[in-house]
């Protein structure tokens, strides 16, 4: 969703998906693949509401359950020669909790500025280097801006991540084009740039080895999502992305798929 506009009051938009990442390489900070001892994989069941408080001011929830593991088989020694016992590890990741609130509408031009609230409530397994998100907390101002009309829209937004325990600053931007195809087809493209400002020191351990969550990660991916509108208020879609830039990032591209449900006030 294009979140330069809010929900109508008393409106909403759920969507319930999963996703997938699973590699045997990650960028380094110069772009360059470094080979991983193991195969990892990055499940995620995704749960996410918005809920229109106001014509202006709508609230968001997303609340992702991860599923983090790495293979039975060591290929290699990888690009350290540590190699780690496998295994897994399953619970929450970073829970997020938001309120977009709607600046002003001018023609077919919308404004908003947003305030994300990030949870510390993710797992870790220190001995495996497996990570379901961050040790921090954190808050993400960002402001945001579209265009649309019945049958096209854009929007781009620009923010910081501000995080404890010694984690670094993230600056992030999304720019994204979506049109509606023969009134039940959704095409939407969207390009994504993460950039840590290296401003902490946050400990990374045995996560170095598989990717997972690391302090400085950075990338640069795009994505392309296909919907299905089946009934008035209901929606399937399926995505896939892909970078082209990063750092302590898994080298591999990301497939999802979601059902939405969209309630009118």
């Amino acid at each position: 969703m294009g979140q330069a506009w809010t929900q109508q009051k008393g409106a909403s938009y759920s969507q319930i998906g999963y996703s997938s990442i699973i590699g045997d390489n990650k960028y380094n900070d110069n772009g360059d693949f470094l080979n991983l001892s193991r195969e990892v994989s990055d499940l995620t069941l995704q749960l996410y509401h918005e809920h229109g408080v106001t014509d202006r001011l709508t609230v968001i929830g997303n609340f992702p359950i991860k599923f983090v593991s790495t293979g039975n088989d060591a290929d290699s020694a990888g690009f350290s020669g540590n190699i780690l016992p496998s295994g897994n590890l399953k619970g929450l990741g970073n829970v997020s909790l938001s309120a977009v609130n709607g600046l002003k509408q001018k023609g077919s031009w919308v404004y908003s500025v947003q305030l994300a609230a990030m949870l510390n409530t993710a797992s870790e397994k220190q001995n495996i280097g497996l990570r379901t998100g961050v040790n921090a907390w954190g808050i993400a101002p960002s402001f945001h801006m579209g265009y649309g009309h019945k049958k096209f829209w854009s929007s781009f937004d620009l923010g910081g991540k501000f995080r404890s325990n010694d984690y670094s600053t993230q600056l992030f931007s999304t720019f994204q084009i979506g049109t509606k195809i023969k009134d039940h087809f959704h095409l939407i493209g969207q390009f994504m740039v993460l950039q840590s400002m290296k401003d902490g020191n946050a400990a990374d351990g045995n996560a170095i080895e598989t990717g997972l969550y690391t302090n400085d990660v950075g990338y640069a991916a795009f994505s392309l999502k296909l919907g299905y509108q089946f009934k008035s208020d209901l929606s399937i879609w399926g995505a896939f992305g892909g970078g082209f830039y990063g750092n302590d990032v898994l080298g591999a591209p990301a497939f999802s798929i979601a059902l939405s449900y969209t309630r009118k006030r």
